[in-house]
């Protein structure tokens, strides 16, 4: 994982994850997603988001972008 800082790039190597990947693709594809997750909501503001679904947020949720 890698977020960027004020004097630059922070990154952190995590462990493999453990008993992966397996001969279910479909169980292996929810693993991989929640750990994607938990990434992304430690620093929801560096995430890429350029898939158009990323774009708005629902009901009245404040903009991951209204302080840049």
């Amino acid at each position: 994982m890698s977020r960027l800082t004020r004097d630059g790039y922070e990154v952190t190597v995590m462990s493999p994850w453990a008993d992966y990947p397996t001969d279910d693709a479909e169980a292996d594809t929810a693993v991989m997603n929640r750990y994607l997750e938990d990434y992304i909501r430690q620093t929801p503001e560096q995430y890429y988001w350029v898939h158009k679904r990323f774009k708005t947020r629902p009901g009245s949720e404040p903009s991951f972008y209204a302080d840049l």
